[in-house]
């Protein structure tokens, strides 16, 4: 393997990572009010969010990609400026990222023992309060395995956003494979892939023990 061949699919590292970090954290955040819908008594919030989960998972995110790289164009051109390549990318990773950020979330919420509610409002505390001081730290720190995982994942699934022309590790590697007609760039980019997952693998470990070492002091 040259030396070409490493440095060029090195070209896309920094872009994968930013839409890992980038769609992940969207993910994140849009899937709190997600997981809210979800776990609502009132039922039809529960079926809006059910319904919504299920319509974005069941979706193949390269389908999403297209969706909202080509889509809004096909109602006015002008939206190729705001809805380009990059923007796209991340939007959908994103999208498909909350509803699984909703559904780790949520199961976390489930792990958490009711009775803490009860608790805390016989000591006069607030819902809110509650939620903020004593039941979201407490989700927080159940969700970081199955959220690390899902980053993890995320990662790999960023490969298939070179479709829609993003330049990242697999966009190049496919580039200099067709200019080589040889399958070696894309050796390269596994090795990159896995150079990448192995320490985000570790500092998840990491965070989870230091985690759990709080919650026991």
């Amino acid at each position: 393997m040259s030396g070409e061949v490493w440095s060029g699919v090195a070209n896309g590292i920094l872009t994968t990572v930013q839409l890992t970090v980038f769609g992940f954290a969207l993910g994140a955040v849009l899937g709190v009010p997600v997981m809210l819908l979800r776990v609502s008594t009132w039922r039809p919030a529960r079926w809006t969010g059910r319904a919504f989960i299920e319509l974005v998972r069941g979706v193949p995110l390269i389908v999403w990609l297209f969706l909202i790289y080509n889509g809004p164009t096909q109602f006015d051109p002008s939206l190729g400026t705001v809805f380009t390549s990059w923007r796209s990318g991340v939007a959908a990773l994103g999208l498909v990222s909350a509803v699984y950020m909703a559904e780790i979330y949520r199961g976390s919420l489930r792990a958490i023992n009711a009775g803490q509610w009860e608790a805390s409002q016989a000591l006069g505390m607030s819902r809110f309060d509650t939620a903020s001081r004593i039941i979201a730290p407490q989700v927080t720190r159940v969700a970081v395995p199955a959220s690390t995982t899902y980053a993890l994942s995320l990662i790999k699934d960023s490969s298939l956003v070179s479709a829609i022309g993003v330049f990242e590790t697999t966009y190049y590697a496919t580039t200099i494979s067709s200019t080589l007609s040889s399958a070696t760039p894309f050796v390269v980019a596994g090795v990159y892939y896995i150079a990448l997952t192995i320490p985000a693998a570790w500092a998840a470990r990491r965070l989870d023990s230091n985690l759990r070492r709080k919650v026991m002091r």
